[in-house]
C-alpha cells in the first residue's frame, strides 16, 4: 500500500508517502510518460523523492506544477493554494491549503540531537527537555524547521525566537504549541505532529492575518 498517510485538518490537507516502489512504478502511479525534470537529478534517492512528491500531489487532487521562488519556497503554478514540501528518505510529504499559510518538516529520529542541542534549544526548552530523549528533541528541531517555512519567517533565530512549550506526554500523534518572538511581539501558535517508523513529522497551518500581526515591523 504506497499511500502511507493522508490527513485533513479542516484548513489544510497533508499527504505522506513511504517510498517502496521503483521509478517505473511511481511513474505509473503519477501517469504520463514524460518526466524531463528527472534529468536534473543523478542521485537515485533524489529521483524517487521527486516522483513521490508528485504522488502526494495526486493524492491531494493537485495537478498544477511546482515552481520554486528564489528563496526555494515552493508554490503552485496556478497560485491558488499554499504548499510546503519535506522529504527524508524513504518518506515524502506535501501539505496544501487554500486559505492558510503552511509549513512542514520530516526528521529522522536517528540523528545526534544531543550533540547539537546548544545550537537550537532555548533556555526555556532546556529546562524541560532531556537532550537524550530523541522523540522530544526531534520534535523541537522539526517544528522549528516547519515554522521557518511560513512566509516571512526566514529571519528568525531558532535559539532565541522560537520556543516549544512543554509537552506532558509524547504520543503517536498530537498537538504542539510554539511561542514565537518577532519585531518585539510574542505570539503562540499551534502545530501538529505525528511519528512514523523512525521519523517525526510536524506541520503548521497559519491564518495569514495572525502571521501578519507578527511580521509587521
Amino acid at each position: 500500500m504506497p499511500e502511507f498517510l493522508k490527513v485533513n485538518t479542516g484548513v489544510a490537507q497533508l499527504a505522506i508517502w513511504r517510498i517502496e516502489e521503483d521509478e517505473d512504478a511511481l511513474k505509473r502511479i503519477i501517469g504520463g510518460d514524460s518526466f524531463p525534470v528527472l534529468m536534473q537529478f543523478q542521485d537515485p534517492k533524489r529521483r524517487l523523492e521527486w516522483l513521490a512528491t508528485r504522488c502526494c500531489l495526486k493524492m491531494l487532487g493537485i495537478t498544477d506544477s511546482i515552481i520554486y521562488a528564489p528563496n526555494r519556497r515552493p508554490y503552485l503554478s496556478n497560485d491558488r493554494q499554499h504548499i510546503s514540501i519535506s522529504h527524508s528518505y524513504p518518506y515524502v510529504a506535501v501539505i496544501a491549503s487554500t486559505d492558510f499559510y503552511v509549513g512542514l518538516d520530516i526528521e529522522s529520529l536517528d540523528r545526534p540531537y544531543a550533540k547539537i542541542a546548544d545550537k537550537y534549544l532555548t533556555l526555556g526548552e532546556i529546562a524541560w527537555i532531556d537532550v537524550h530523549d530523541d522523540d522530544r528533541m526531534a520534535l523541537v528541531w522539526s517544528a522549528k524547521e516547519a515554522f521557518y517555512k511560513l512566509p516571512g519567517m526566514e529571519g528568525l533565530n531558532s535559539f532565541v525566537d522560537i520556543t516549544m512549550l512543554p509537552i506532558a506526554r509524547v504520543q503517536k500523534q498530537g498537538l504542539l504549541r510554539m511561542r514565537v518572538r518577532m519585531n518585539g511581539r510574542v505570539q503562540t501558535f499551534s502545530m501538529e505532529y505525528a511519528f512514523l517508523e523512525g521519523y517525526a513529522v510536524t506541520w503548521v497551518a497559519c491564518n495569514p492575518n495572525m502571521l501578519a500581526g507578527l511580521t509587521q515591523a
